[in-house]
């Protein structure tokens, strides 16, 4: 820091340089959006469909509803984490407005948590359930477990949490700027 400069002048610095790479990035975001919502569209939604009413059955063969049904509930997981893509941009749009650190951007991060928690949560606990049901298993309860659901469940948690720490913290700071901007 030199003589010249106070420490909001850096604030001021360091909330442009954020703002102009979240502008850089928002794009990114809405690119990696797009693709995800087409993939999953052509995956679990287009692909089943088509092969279900446009396949040349034989003799004795049926449509598979039960198989369009469990891709169609596949789906509900990376849906969820488009979601995430989409708080994400969000997210990166504010950034880009100046909104560093404000409780808005800080309650768009715990969505961000909170669509990958429940991406993981409803692949090893809503998926598997549900599938089971269509297939005729209306005993017990199913669940996925996987070492890659339960990092994503604990990726998301954290991420939930510590943006209602930091909201709250920026939530007491701002109510503090205001008490202090009433005195001066």
């Amino acid at each position: 820091m030199g003589d010249s400069e106070t420490p909001r002048d850096i604030w001021r610095d360091s909330v442009i340089r954020a703002a102009a790479e979240a502008s850089r990035l928002q794009p990114l975001a809405s690119i990696l959006l797009a693709a995800a919502l087409l993939l999953i569209l052509g995956q679990y939604v287009i692909g089943p469909i088509s092969e279900v009413f446009f396949n040349e059955y034989g003799p004795g063969e049926g449509r598979d509803y039960e198989s369009l049904v469990h891709q169609i509930v596949e789906a509900f997981p990376p849906l969820i984490l488009a979601w995430g893509l989409w708080e994400t941009r969000n997210y990166l749009g504010r950034l880009a407005r100046g909104e560093v650190w404000g409780p808005a951007t800080a309650m768009l991060l715990g969505r961000i948590g909170d669509a990958l928690l429940w991406a993981a949560a409803i692949a090893m606990i809503v998926v598997p359930n549900i599938q089971n049901w269509v297939s005729g298993g209306f005993g017990g309860f199913d669940w996925n477990f996987e070492a890659e659901y339960l990092v994503l469940a604990g990726l998301g948690l954290l991420l939930s949490l510590i943006a209602r720490v930091v909201r709250n913290v920026v939530e007491v700071a701002a109510a503090l700027k205001a008490d202090n901007d009433q005195i001066v």
